[in-house]
């Protein structure tokens, strides 16, 4: 009998407020009264017999009810939208959207390359591209907000699949002329003495670094953070310094202004796992997983091409 109370508005109004965490944000996004929304999410909890929210002075946090329910709203709503989007797409691939989140680093060259390419032959399908930190993106592929997200992972996360992993090991940056710039591999220790930049602590990178520096004793003081990838490879062009990246991430800014990316090696530092994820257990539309097929196509064969390079 409950099954009935899951169809209705007050099931937007209630996930929106878990998107939001207030009944005012809500409000605003939805276009609709604080009261009205307070009203509806009451009735469910009365409808359902359960408690959906702790109301506490900083905002609504959902119960563990109101967890189970959001999942399911969730879930249920991106299924409408894949249904919707095939429906679109039954003559061909010829209409749909894929929502990617991604960290900074694979926004400067690698999507927008594997974009173009796709629409080489996809020509009518719409990207949308929001780019984020690691936690934000396992939080809105959770919610539903994206379809892909791009990033770089440590650690295994709850309700997230991984659809392509692939190791980028760590390099350092630097102008052509550097005195480090003929050796092949480097230390990390190596880099002291020089002007250093470096991305910003909430960044996946430099949690890395950070954790390696602490292990092995170093303390490096940057003159240079940012959490913008373009402005840290910008220091390392107008700068005699050194800037800390993963390869791929800066492979094809460091060809095309002649920059040199020389290999850390250590124990420390084998590499940073580069990963694709999506909602594990979702339906993906047509779309989306045509151009996962497509990223990890190119991807694979860069692999190939760059293990055969001397």
């Amino acid at each position: 009998m409950k099954a009935r109370y899951l169809q209705d508005n007050a099931v937007r109004y209630f996930l929106e407020v878990v998107r939001s965490g207030s009944l005012s944000l809500a409000a605003q996004k939805l276009n609709v009264a604080a009261s009205a929304i307070s009203r509806q999410i009451s009735g469910l909890e009365d409808r359902l017999g359960e408690v959906l929210f702790e109301r506490r002075k900083e905002g609504m946090i959902p119960t563990a009810a109101g967890e189970l329910l959001a999942a399911w709203a969730i879930r249920s709503q991106l299924e409408s939208e894949k249904v919707l989007h095939e429906l679109a797409e039954l003559g061909g691939l010829r209409k749909g959207e894929v929502r990617i989140d991604s960290s900074a680093g694979f926004s400067v060259d690698l999507l927008p390359q594997m974009i173009a390419s796709f629409r080489h032959h996809y020509p009518d399908i719409q990207f949308r591209l929001h780019v984020t930190h690691a936690e934000d993106i396992v939080r809105r592929l959770r919610e539903g907000e994206s379809d892909i997200g791009l990033t770089f992972s440590q650690k295994p996360e709850e309700n997230i699949h991984v659809a392509w992993r692939m190791q980028s090991r760590l390099v350092a940056v630097m102008q052509p002329d550097h005195v480090l710039a003929q050796r092949h591999m480097l230390q990390l220790s190596q880099l002291a003495g020089y002007p250093l930049g470096l991305p910003e602590r909430p960044i996946m990178m430099r949690r890395l670094i950070d954790a390696c520096c602490s292990r092995q004793g170093l303390h490096f003081a940057p003159v240079f953070e940012t959490n913008s990838i373009s402005a840290l490879l910008a220091f390392a062009r107008y700068e005699q310094g050194v800037v800390v990246a993963s390869e791929l991430t800066v492979r094809e800014h460091v060809r095309y202004h002649q920059l040199k990316a020389v290999p850390l090696i250590g124990q420390d530092l084998n590499g940073i796992n580069i990963e694709l994820n999506t909602l594990a257990g979702r339906s993906l539309p047509k779309a989306v997983n045509v151009f996962i097929d497509h990223f990890m196509r190119e991807m694979e064969q860069d692999r190939i091409m760059v293990a055969a390079l001397p």
